[in-house]
């Protein structure tokens, strides 16, 4: 891996994490495009750490008034991404493998942010997350393990689905990422301690990752101005336009 490579994953991964396009889809999509055969596992997981931290500044403020209650009901929140990442975490490591599949499920994407941007206008609303619609918006993060299906564009359509208003949404998705990538770092960090730190370059990973936490608050920016504004379509048609130009360039 070169400084331009570093450089391109780090902003992919940073700009697609928080918009509904999923980053392990586009992720592994760039990959195949660079010509790489496998995943850099150690180099993923610095990338998962930036955006952690750029999603837990953009929520600072946010995050510093939560209440007791409030953690209880990201807890349970998170509880369906924990069982699902340790049950079929050796699966899903073979699909993304496949270009075609992970195109497939990215199609998925669009489809369900196109859903999302008609419930966006929904005028019968609710602000508060209740134990049930947690676990339930839990359900939606635990099926975007699954590269190609976006971790925030599945949380806030499952939100939409519970009736909350789009500002609320919006935050509990992001709420319910922050245990979700540190747990998912945490355990790509496990794997790397396995496999070895040989060959690890500081300087690339060191770009890659600052590429990526700025690219990350800059997402953050852009989503929740698009939420205000209504206007999901953008990342709907983004989706599905892509998937089928990776499923045609696979088929060619």
């Amino acid at each position: 891996m070169n400084f331009f490579q570093a450089v391109l994953l780090g902003i992919v991964q940073g700009a697609t994490e928080f918009l509904p396009v999923s980053s392990s889809g586009h992720l592994a999509l760039t990959q195949r495009f660079l010509g790489f055969t496998q995943a850099n596992l150690a180099f993923d997981t610095f990338l998962h750490f930036a955006t952690l931290l750029a999603v837990i500044i953009f929520f600072w403020k946010d995050l510093i008034k939560l209440k007791l209650n409030n953690w209880i009901v990201i807890a349970v929140g998170t509880i369906p991404a924990v069982i699902a990442g340790l049950l079929i975490k050796d699966y899903i490591e073979g699909i993304i493998t496949s270009t075609i599949i992970v195109a497939g499920f990215l199609i998925l994407t669009g489809i369900t942010n196109l859903i999302s941007d008609k419930k966006l206008e929904q005028t019968e609303t609710t602000k508060e997350v209740t134990l049930k619609s947690a676990f339930i918006i839990g359900l939606f993060q635990a099926v975007a393990i699954i590269p190609g299906i976006s971790r925030s564009g599945s949380t806030l359509f499952g939100g939409l689905l519970q009736k909350l208003d789009r500002k609320e949404a919006f935050k509990f998705s992001f709420y319910l990422s922050i245990p979700a990538i540190l747990g998912a770092t945490l355990l790509q960090g496990l794997d790397v301690l396995e496999i070895g730190l040989n060959g690890i370059n500081p300087s690339l990973y060191l770009v890659g990752a600052v590429a990526a936490f700025i690219t990350g608050i800059s997402s953050l920016k852009v989503f929740k101005y698009i939420i205000e504004k209504a206007r999901l379509e953008v990342f709907g048609w983004y989706c599905i336009g892509v998937g089928i130009l990776f499923i045609i360039g696979s088929l060619l």
